[in-house]
């Protein structure tokens, strides 16, 4: 049995849980439609326990998608179908654009572990999110895409943080006592 494909619904699951620093949560509709290349410094697949492991700068690729970790393993069931996947690196990282009038989504962690059974989507370890401004860090954010629930915690170093940049104003504030850009009234 060839060394299992990892199919895009794994992939960009974690375009679900990126997409929140910005509000939007889907990846780009071509990036599925891209081949998926990866490569690694070694790969094994134990057919007996449906597990592949890519160890060595793994790089991943489809569209817009890009991941990179130390070690990047994938748990398949007798048909081939992905189970769970989990990057582990100092730090993993995930890239994703999911709408093409903002940055990409930029994810790090320790370890980025998905489950397509429970949809969960854990980042461990220094997680953080960011997205044009916005950020969403702690020592883990885990992501229930079922119930569209965000769960984030800090740990004994730190806590959890969101920052949201201000939103640009097209017009001075009430009570500014300015009509216009120069402050003149």
């Amino acid at each position: 049995m060839p060394l299992p494909r990892v199919d895009a619904r794994s992939l960009c699951a974690l375009g679900l849980l990126l997409g929140l620093a910005a509000g939007s949560a889907a990846a780009l509709p071509t990036d599925r439609d891209q081949p998926l290349q990866v490569s690694a410094d070694s790969a094994r697949f134990d057919e007996k326990t449906g597990i592949a492991v890519y160890r060595g700068s793994v790089l991943m690729r489809q569209g817009s998608l890009e991941m990179r970790a130390d070690e990047f393993t994938i748990s398949v069931d007798k048909k081939g179908n992905v189970q769970s996947t989990s990057a582990r690196g100092r730090p993993a990282r995930y890239q994703q654009t999911t709408d093409p009038a903002k940055s990409p989504v930029i994810a790090e962690a320790e370890r980025i572990d998905y489950d397509l059974k429970t949809e969960v989507v854990t980042l461990t370890g220094q997680a953080r999110l960011r997205q044009d401004g916005a950020s969403f860090q702690g020592a883990s954010i885990r992501y229930d895409m079922a119930k569209q629930q965000v769960d984030a915690a800090g740990d004994a170093s730190s806590r959890v943080q969101l920052v949201l940049p201000p939103q640009p104003r097209s017009t001075p504030p009430a009570g500014s006592g300015k009509d216009s850009k120069d402050g003149r009234k």
